[in-house]
């Protein structure tokens, strides 16, 4: 469970509500999913990954 510390902590990368199933499931988090996210989030760096409503999904890291 993703806390909401975690939440607060962390930046957001908010995707599409076709790729929230696969990402949930485990798959990959690729660039055309994303329909927005925090400035200032550099490569290596993990996120957490919401869908349009802000309801969390996972943690990833983000390379690029």
């Amino acid at each position: 469970m993703i806390s909401k510390a975690d939440r607060a902590s962390i930046g957001r990368v908010v995707v599409s509500d076709a790729a929230v199933p696969f990402i949930a499931r485990g798959g990959r988090l690729f660039q055309g999913q994303v329909i927005d996210s925090d400035p200032g989030i550099d490569d290596g760096e993990e996120v957490l990954v919401v869908d349009r409503r802000n309801n969390p999904i996972r943690r990833v890291q983000i390379y690029q």
